[in-house]
């Protein structure tokens, strides 16, 4: 996987999960700010896996996102 992604790719990835652009969006910017590292410091490898890691966490904060 490409790191940094393109955000277009990013985009589709939210799309597809059913989520929106704005959330795409607080994801790249989060991760760019960060220099796509993880909380270690170390440079992440595969940003689909940290997008499905964000996606979940935001399910369980948000019960009413699992319907989609």
């Amino acid at each position: 996987m490409q790191v940094p992604p393109d955000f277009g790719h990013v985009l589709i990835f939210f799309d597809q999960a059913g989520f929106s652009e704005t959330e795409a969006k607080r994801f790249y910017k989060h991760y760019q700010e960060m220099d796509w590292r993880g909380l270690k410091g170390g440079l992440i490898r595969n940003w689909k896996t940290k997008a499905q890691e964000w996606l979940w966490a935001l399910k369980l904060d948000n019960p009413h996102l699992r319907l989609k």
